[in-house]
């Protein structure tokens, strides 16, 4: 009986455990599916976050043959030279300043200016381009209307807004008709690779040309529009932009940051655009320029727009590669630091995106000359140059002579208190009571002719006017060198000074008992001193009496004011004729003093309104009469014309563009080409984007066709570039991780 009594107990407690053991196993069970689920999550993670490790890699390894392909270009397009160690490349042909194009639409004028070349095949570029290596398959869609993972459309491809839009009147990305997306290049385990078909072994996991990844990319001329960290100047569109636009040193150009924005910064009226343009300077420029309002709402005063900033202008030292340190109102000077910094504002400052094909965020030029020769002359041994840096052998000797230190020779000798060392070493005169005598930087007596140029210092002032210059006789050049000094009459010289006089050796020339003369040219009648040489009246010399605001205003001194030359000659320096003997002097002499700068623009741009924006209220004849709109519009279309047809190498050939841009109206007027574009416009840098899309991937076994590639991973990267021509080297860039 007991036993029997037992049996329940026990088979309760069996069912107990039952349950137990179940409810364990389902809770196992659940544990495990858990397990599975996120290891199959991480796999999926870590696998997705590989093949995106495989594209960035993809990316900047198509970015290192691109920039190598456009060094090679450069090399083959050259003259090769070791100049103390340092290999420079001579262009072989004006036409090799420029990069080659490729697989740009044709047309006249150009449809899409800023395209330098994209991914195709065939592609047809000509020598000495290198061919982008790709293969008959082309990024867009197969079907427009239902893109599928892995291709690009052309709104994409138009992410920057470089390329002219499909309608002008929309926010949307899509580029013009004209456009052709490019082709894919194949990145094997044997490299890039171009196929013209299908091959069975990008799929063959054996073969060597098994596929890796694809990238397709397209390159755009950064330089030939205008750098939105630099250019522009504030307006009051209450005033119809008259706040600095009949203002001296806006009218006399020097920098980009005196172009005129309104003629690329599309609104509906000329009032937004100002508005507008005062937005992007008030944004970028609150601490120099100190508006009044707040964002979006701007103004700017006489003071705020035109003396403050046009001093910070002036003042600037950094080559507008930082911002100013200078605060106001607890607040800094900003820059654009992306190209897609500057998209994102542009809806803030409310003007079209049809401007942004003519705005970049990234200029570079090294401040050293193209012209003669200038470009390959090296650094023998080290030296200090004018800036305190020290010259190392192999570097470039030739670095433009900033013109304000004209300022340091004043009415009555070294007026600037210790500059006497510099003014020996910068231009060879030492004061002698009354006059200056020439002796040469180096000389230890007064000098018979212009020393010869050394690689074992910097040349000096009139070294690089006899350079420019080689058949002028030491007469000549001094006179030229007296005339700019007179021009110049800085702020702390007197500009009622008198005639500058600097002595030679040679045959005695009046008043001198002893030595040869050199004359400058002042505006004062009668002439002090008395034995100066007396102004001609007809034509009634200009005589600035002021700081240069710009190289191409040398063209007001006078070349020789003791010879006169034989109608129609000019005797002033001569930046307006084809033939000119004087425009190399263009390209040896600057206002900036910085060895590199931004804000240049590249003057072969097949930017018509870019260069409307730098010839904006350009002066035409002295002091303030401005450009027409009228005449700056047909003379942007000349220029663009002209150096379609033969590119600038220097700036030398402003003298030649002069004349072929179709500006008339004599010496003055003509000569405004000079003064706008001398200190603006660079030929010497190639600053460019490349807009590169790289996928890894790969072809699946049963693979048949180019368009069956299997996409995994994908990057996009703007990289701004900035190579000197003369050297090959990258001079600076910025590379910007396109966020889509």
């Amino acid at each position: 009986m007991t036993w029997f009594a037992c049996r329940p107990a026990r088979s309760g407690r069996n069912g107990v455990a039952l349950i137990i053991v179940l409810a364990f196993v389902v809770l196992l069970a659940g544990v495990t599916v858990a397990y599975l689920s996120r290891t199959s999550t991480d796999r999926q993670v870590a696998h997705a976050s590989f093949n995106d490790w495989k594209a960035d890699q993809l990316a900047h390894s198509a970015l290192d043959v691109i920039v190598g392909d456009l060094k090679q270009e450069i090399a083959d397009g050259s003259t090769s030279s070791i100049v103390n160690g340092f290999m420079i490349y001579s262009p072989t042909s004006a036409t090799n300043i420029l990069p080659m194009r490729s697989g740009n639409p044709s047309g006249n004028p150009d449809p899409i200016p800023n395209l330098v070349r994209r991914s195709a095949q065939p592609d047809l570029i000509a020598p000495p381009g290198v061919r982008s290596r790709a293969s008959a398959l082309n990024s867009a869609p197969i079907d427009p209307a239902n893109p599928k993972k892995g291709e690009i459309t052309p709104a994409r491809w138009n992410r920057h807004y470089l390329i002219p839009k499909s309608n002008p009147n929309d926010e949307q990305s899509d580029p013009i008709s004209l456009f052709i997306a490019p082709d894919w290049v194949l990145v094997t385990r044997n490299g890039p690779q171009a196929f013209v078909g299908w091959n069975a072994s990008l799929r063959d996991p054996a073969s060597e040309l098994f596929a890796l990844g694809r990238y397709a990319y397209a390159i755009y001329d950064e330089g030939g529009i205008l750098d939105v960290n630099v250019a522009g100047y504030p307006s009051d569109a209450t005033q119809a932009g008259t706040v600095v636009a009949t203002d001296a040193p806006v009218g006399g150009k020097g920098f980009l940051a005196l172009a005129d924005l309104v003629p690329v910064v599309f609104a509906n009226t000329i009032p937004e655009q100002r508005a507008a343009v005062n937005r992007i300077i008030g944004w970028r420029n609150y601490a120099t320029a100190f508006p009044s309002g707040t964002f979006p709402n701007f103004t700017f005063t006489m003071a705020s727009g035109s003396t403050w900033y046009t001093n910070f202008v002036a003042a600037n030292t950094t080559g507008f590669l930082k911002t100013s340190t200078f605060t106001s109102s607890g607040r800094f000077d900003q820059s654009f630091v992306s190209r897609q910094e500057l998209i994102g504002y542009r809806g803030a400052a409310q003007f079209s995106p049809n401007a942004l094909q003519y705005l970049g965020t990234f200029s570079r030029e090294l401040n050293n000359p193209t012209w003669a020769g200038a470009a390959t002359q090296r650094v023998a041994s080290t030296f200090l140059r004018r800036d305190g840096t020290t010259a190392q052998p192999g570097e470039p000797l030739f670095r433009r002579f900033p013109i304000s230190e004209i300022d340091w020779l004043g009415a009555n000798g070294i007026v600037v208190p210790g500059t006497a060392e510099f003014v020996r070493r910068d231009f060879g005169l030492v004061w002698n009571a009354d006059h200056w005598d020439y002796y040469g930087s180096a000389g230890t007596e007064l000098a018979g002719a212009i020393p010869p140029i050394s690689g074992d210092r910097e040349p000096e002032f009139f070294q690089l006017l006899a350079f420019a210059k080689p058949t002028a006789s030491i007469q000549q050049i001094l006179t030229t060198g007296a005339c700019l000094i007179d021009q110049y009459d800085g702020p702390v010289s007197d500009p009622a000074s008198a005639t500058t006089r600097i002595d030679y050796a040679g045959p005695p020339i009046p008043p001198s008992d002893t030595n040869s003369v050199a004359w400058g040219m002042e505006s004062r009648i009668p002439p002090v001193p008395a034995a100066a040489p007396t102004p001609n009246a007809n034509p009634t010399p200009i005589i600035l009496n002021r700081a240069f605001q710009n190289v191409g205003e040398f063209g007001y001194a006078y070349r020789d004011v003791t010879l006169p030359g034989p109608a129609p000659t000019p005797r002033t320096l001569d930046f307006y004729t084809s033939t000119s003997t004087d425009a190399g002097i263009l390209d040896l002499f600057s206002r900036s003093s910085v060895p590199k700068r931004a804000g240049v623009v590249n003057l072969n741009t097949r930017q018509d309104l870019v260069l409307r924006s730098v010839l904006s209220f350009a002066t035409a004849t002295a002091p303030s009469t401005a450009l027409s709109s009228a005449r700056r519009n047909s003379t942007a279309t000349g220029l663009i014309a002209a150096t379609a047809a033969a590119p600038a190498t220097s700036r030398q050939d402003l003298a030649r563009l002069a004349v072929q841009s179709g500006i008339t109206g004599g010496e003055e007027i003509q000569e405004v080409i000079a003064r706008a574009l001398a200190d603006t416009c660079q030929t010497r840098t190639w600053n460019l984007m490349i807009d590169v899309i790289a996928q890894s991937g790969r072809y699946s076994p049963v693979a048949t066709n180019l368009s069956d590639f299997v996409v995994e991973g994908e990057k996009r990267y703007w990289l701004h570039v900035a190579i000197d021509r003369f050297t090959g080297e990258v001079i600076d860039q910025q590379l910007e991780l396109v966020n889509e």
